[in-house]
């Protein structure tokens, strides 16, 4: 009967199509067939909603959810608890599971009682009609819409199964507060997955979609528990759950346990993102894409459901910062720090400032410094020793040197003979580095660093000063301690990436990287200025670096001009970690430069990466 009352109510109102659906009242001559006119208004199979994607540390633990317009977390039909779907059968559409997307006895009564109203007042909607009604139209009351609804509805029956269209629509209808579908819904109302909901839980989601606003579990609680024991008394009466079930949810006191967005780590939000266009920019398919449709695609990417996985360490990522707040409590002075793993040439820890905010500024990755000193095992003393075959113990001239005007001095003034390039290195003697890339050639010299892929080298930098960090831009701290790496790594450079892949809701695999080695340094030239690095830390500029839970520890630092900027990039047997130290406006910071906080910060950081 109920269907027979359906066909019925469908072909009277079709009578009224021809005046009304899509603009045809007064052109009937232009009538076109049902079935194509059913085709135009819903495309069941382009339907794409805005799901969550999920930004995980190494461990799996979740660091960001990157949202669309629609808060939303996809379930699949198997995966909503059963409660859920009984709740919205038994108190939205009863016979759903029998009727074909249209109920004709809640047509007739909402018909009878609008046309006893003169206006629409009642619905009488499926859930299919619902849905069609979320997905393809407006919630207007008018007599068009509802024709159109009725139209996609039919569409809709036709190519989904019932549980295709439950699933659906429990994941398209809307839960107040910015949030859609059950599952981000159970997670914002209760802190827990939908699968961890109990029966009265259930009900109390199921209230909110009615009337979003006036179930607000927030602001109107005791509405929203009115309409839950509605739906228990529903589900009851057509024997989903029985008699003590009932009572028991309706007995269970509810608390609301609101779970905000929280990004423990907020700084690595912002570079995830600019990563993530690096890694769809290789991948084959997106060949040939200009930069704003890289974007585009990336942000479609993050509003599809995917799962962001990155190497973070979130322990050492805490401790790094810990670092950089307590040795830095002077005004104005920030930090950043850079911690890459020798054993998956991945970032594991990443600081870009001592308080840096959701995608605000980050200092590892867009802050471009000079690099002072620190840059001399890279451009004076790597290409040296690779050209020349040269030892730690090799001599070089350190005496003054000036060539046109450029007559770089040595700290404080010194003077220095001839001495061998592990004491050059150790006590940053500028005359020999400058003396170094004289030797090897600018030219031959910076050749190595073109495996570094630095982004603001330039060729007015193609010069002698450059051998003591003068150059035009200068580098982040994220660059230097790359290239710093290849130490770690028997001379070879591999791009450190801080996500490791890009995976869709079934966890297969969409994004990975395919970054292949290249070889900056013969092993000969990585064993002697390894060596050359660890001189630095047992007699050198850097001996507060040395703590015992490493087999080896070497590195470099780097003061600029006026002492604005203090850097210190080091190696051990498992990490190499970068720290830069200065002001935004560059400024001098001669106070602390005694208390040395570039070497103590990024002792500090190693101290705990090597307690695991």
């Amino acid at each position: 009967m109920n269907q027979k009352l359906g066909l019925v109510a469908v072909l009277f109102l079709l009578s009224v199509v021809f005046f009304s659906f899509v603009g045809l009242r007064n052109e009937f001559e232009n009538y076109i067939p049902f079935q194509k006119a059913v085709q135009t208004l819903a495309k069941v199979e382009s339907i794409n909603l805005d799901e969550n994607s999920r930004l995980l540390d190494q461990n799996g633990n979740l660091l960001f959810e990157f949202r669309g317009e629609e808060s939303r977390i996809y379930l699949s039909y198997k995966q909503i608890p059963e409660y859920i779907r009984q709740a919205f059968i038994a108190t939205e559409d009863q016979y759903f599971l029998q009727h074909h997307g249209i109920d004709g006895k809640a047509i007739a009564r909402a018909f009878i009682a609008n046309s006893t109203d003169g206006g629409i007042q009642q619905g009488g909607s499926t859930i299919t009609q619902q849905l069609s009604r979320n997905l393809f139209l407006t919630h207007e009351r008018t007599y068009d819409r509802k024709l159109k609804e009725l139209l996609i509805s039919y569409r809709i029956e036709q190519q989904l199964t019932k549980e295709e269209i439950l699933e659906l629509y429990i994941n398209t209808i809307y839960f107040q507060n910015g949030v859609y579908g059950i599952e981000k819904a159970s997670r914002y109302y209760f802190s827990k997955p939908a699968g961890k909901l109990t029966l009265g839980e259930s009900a109390l989601l199921a209230a909110i979609p009615n009337n979003p606003e006036l179930y607000n579990p927030l602001t109107k609680l005791n509405n929203t528990q009115k309409r839950q024991k509605w739906i228990l008394d529903k589900m009851k009466e057509q024997k989903f759950i029985d008699e003590e079930l009932h009572g028991a949810a309706v007995k269970q006191p509810i608390k609301i346990n609101v779970s905000q967005q929280v990004a423990p780590f907020p700084e690595v939000v912002g570079y995830v993102k600019e990563e993530l266009l690096s890694l769809l920019a290789g991948a084959p398919s997106n060949k040939g894409l200009t930069a704003d449709a890289l974007v585009r695609k990336r942000d479609e990417l993050l509003r599809s459901g995917v799962v962001v996985e990155t190497s973070l360490d979130s322990r050492l990522q805490k401790e790094a910062l810990q670092a950089v707040n307590s040795r830095l409590p002077f005004k104005g002075v920030e930090g950043s720090a850079v911690v890459v793993d020798h054993a998956s040439k991945q970032i594991v820890a990443m600081i870009g400032g001592k308080n840096v905010g959701l995608e605000e500024f980050n200092r590892t990755y867009q802050a471009k410094r000079q690099p002072g000193s620190s840059i001399k095992p890279l451009l004076a003393y790597g290409p040296y020793v690779d050209v020349f075959g040269a030892k730690p113990h090799s001599l070089i001239s350190a005496a003054k040197i000036c060539e046109g005007n450029y007559c770089p001095n040595n700290y404080g003034g010194a003077s220095y003979g001839t001495v061998s390039l592990k004491k050059a290195m150790a006590s940053s003697i500028n005359t020999a580095a400058v003396r170094a890339l004289k030797k090897t050639g600018v030219e031959k010299a910076f050749s190595y660093l073109d495996s570094f892929g630095f982004s603001s080298v330039m060729r007015e930098d193609h010069q002698l000063a450059s051998a003591l960090g003068g150059f035009t831009s200068g580098f982040s701290p994220l660059e230097l301690t790359s290239a710093y790496t290849t130490f770690g790594s028997n001379g070879t450079y591999i791009k450190p990436r801080l996500i490791t892949s890009v995976k869709d809701k079934s966890g297969e695999v969409l994004y990975k990287w395919d970054d292949q080695p290249v070889i900056v340094w013969s092993e000969k030239t990585n064993t002697v200025m390894r060596e050359m690095l660890e001189g630095v830390t047992l007699s050198g500029t850097a001996r507060d670096a040395r703590f015992s839970g490493s087999a080896y520890i070497g590195g470099k630092t780097g003061t600029t001009n006026d002492v604005k900027d203090l850097w210190f990039v080091g190696l051990t047997d498992r990490y190499t970690a970068g720290v830069w130290v200065g002001r935004d406006k560059p400024s001098s910071l001669r106070f602390i430069e005694g208390l040395s906080p570039e070497v103590m910060i990024w002792r500090d950081i190693m101290i705990k990466a090597h307690q695991k």
